[in-house]
């Protein structure tokens, strides 16, 4: 059974792990921003992204709530989620944002450089492959055990 009234203690730490929780949401919606926006800057991505992080967020306050607030529903809980994510979207949201795209751009040139030493590696092999597929006939009846003249 939940005590009705808890000490002042125990609320202070779950407004404070409330607040490192909507820090920790503002960063996932960082990144979701970023990534959206480097990715697919049309509306419709953004508002998909928009959209599950919202159902993440809804997830992040019910498992906290049944978890940490003692399956309370607490307005400081709430307040304490709405401060650190404004925390960290007016602080450090700009920055965060800003290393992820230059990630990804790095992330995009070492792909595109990796794809095309492979393409340049496998050139060869799709050279003579393509030479067996053109000849495969000429070479079966050459070297082929089963041929007509059978005993």
């Amino acid at each position: 059974m939940i005590a009705l009234y808890q000490p002042l203690s125990s609320t202070t730490l779950c407004f404070f792990q409330a607040i490192l929780v909507g820090a920790g949401l503002g960063l996932l919606y960082d990144s979701t921003q970023a990534a959206s926006t480097f990715f697919h800057p049309k509306r419709i991505w953004v508002m998909v992204t928009d959209a599950l992080f919202w159902l993440v967020v809804l997830l992040a306050y019910f498992v906290f709530t049944v978890t940490l607030a003692g399956g309370q529903v607490r307005g400081f809980v709430l307040l304490g989620m709405l401060l650190g994510f404004l925390a960290e979207y007016e602080l450090i949201g700009w920055m965060v944002r800003a290393v992820l795209i230059f990630l990804f751009r790095i992330a995009a040139v070492l792909l595109r450089g990796c794809v095309r030493l492979v393409r340049t590696i496998l050139r060869p092999f799709g050279t003579v492959w393509v030479w067996l597929q053109k000849n495969l006939k000429k070479i079966w009846k050459k070297t082929s055990i089963s041929g007509k003249k059978t005993l």
